[in-house]
């Protein structure tokens, strides 16, 4: 049966949400895989060995022999075409396929030839990269090799999976210890009080000794329940599993820095981030964060012409909800209408075009609001056409 292109979206929609619940962080990711990358490049036999990630607007890949990871716009990728299917994907000569043939990196004496990528497929069915074969010299290999890639595809993808489950376990920890403190601090009050009440009784020159012991009774249960209360709370400090999965705002920028500087200065686009630096020490759970920033900033980089600027802000604030973490992504891009963001929210949107030529769906900005109102955030946006676009945030913090 024909997929028709609302289908197609919807379909595209759904991988990259389920890519952006993996809260991957790249820089860390690499170690996990580069054992399977080398591997899978001594089996090929080919130059290059690496693993790519698509999102929505980018192809991140992650190798054995370099430190950082590397991006280029999804529609400059091969790997975009290997993840439409559950089937490898082989291209003998890339400067005869009329597809990959003007790309940059086909281009020249050691410009690659030959490709084989096998799709990294989720237990869910969706296809969020794949395991990438590439060579300047064309390769023959046989189909007992292919098989022995695939599964090391399965491995990469196990891993994934099994990393998003620990997160998850991780962050259901963290949020118990969390739950467990805040009950502990309500019972400590009443508690104390009792305890209290019942020492000045004590005091009292009461002629029932029954009396006193039946108050001592309630001093010595108040001031047991304190130190329960106190073993609670202290068997919540200093705990690894809070701290693993957390970030600071200060560490945020570095991150932020480090992955969309470059694509940015590639625009001829002024990048900054700016944090209050009295509270960029506070840790929060960076549950989410990289997905939302991510696909915020990279649609401003895809929209703001050469010349422009981006600018992120973050704060952390007090609200009657509680602390938040207060973030602004402004540009000074192509903006929207008010009827195109009326509806931007509602519908998946059809094929948009950057200002540098850049290709992708209208799905990031309706990405990042599901992900937030998941967090029990909030999200408001303004923009006008050749202004500029502004995105507000708020995200409970813990």
């Amino acid at each position: 049966m024909r997929i028709t292109k609302a289908e197609s979206l919807q379909k595209e929609y759904l991988r990259i949400k389920k890519l952006s619940e993996f809260d991957l962080d790249l820089y860390e990711l690499r170690e996990q895989f580069k054992s399977l990358m080398e591997l899978a490049g001594h089996i090929a036999g080919t130059q290059v060995s690496v693993v790519n990630l698509i999102d929505n607007y980018s192809q991140w890949t992650l190798s054995a022999v370099e430190d950082e990871p590397k991006r280029i716009a999804k529609e400059n990728s091969i790997c975009a075409y290997t993840i439409r299917s559950n089937s490898f994907m082989e291209v003998q000569r890339l400067d005869l396929d009329d597809r990959f043939k003007d790309k940059a990196y086909v281009i020249g004496e050691e410009a690659y030839r030959y490709y084989l990528g096998m799709p990294l497929t989720l237990s869910s069915g969706e296809n969020v990269g794949s395991l990438c074969m590439l060579d300047t010299r064309q390769q023959d290999i046989g189909l007992d090799k292919k098989k022995a890639l695939a599964v090391i595809a399965q491995e990469i993808v196990y891993k994934l999976e099994h990393r998003k489950k620990l997160n998850e376990t991780l962050y259901t920890l963290s949020e118990t210890v969390r739950i467990k403190n805040q009950v502990a601090h309500d019972v400590r009050g009443p508690v104390h009080g009792i305890a209290g009440l019942a020492e000045s009784v004590e005091e009292e020159d009461l002629s029932a000794d029954e009396m006193r012991e039946y108050f001592s009774l309630i001093k010595n249960s108040g001031n047991s329940i304190i130190e329960l209360t106190d073993e609670i709370l202290n068997s919540g400090r200093d705990n690894e599993v809070q701290s693993s999965r957390r970030i600071n705002m200060a560490d945020l920028k570095e991150r932020l820095i480090q992955l969309y500087e470059l694509p940015a200065k590639s625009k001829n686009l002024s990048f900054n981030v700016l944090v209050n630096r009295d509270k960029d020490q506070l840790n929060f759970s960076r549950r989410r964060v990289l997905s939302i920033f991510g696909n915020l900033i990279s649609n401003s980089i895809k929209f703001t012409p050469s010349g422009g600027s981006i600018e992120v802000h973050m704060d952390i604030i007090n609200t009657e909800m509680g602390k938040q973490l207060d973030v602004l992504v402004q540009d000074n891009g192509v903006g929207m209408s008010s009827a195109s963001l009326e509806n931007y929210f509602e519908d998946i949107s059809e094929l948009s075009q950057g200002t540098g030529g850049e290709k992708g769906f209208g799905l990031g900005l309706k990405l990042v609001n599901e992900l937030v109102h998941e967090l029990g955030g909030s999200m408001k946006i303004s923009s006008e056409i050749d202004k500029g676009t502004k995105t507000s945030i708020l995200i409970p913090i813990i």
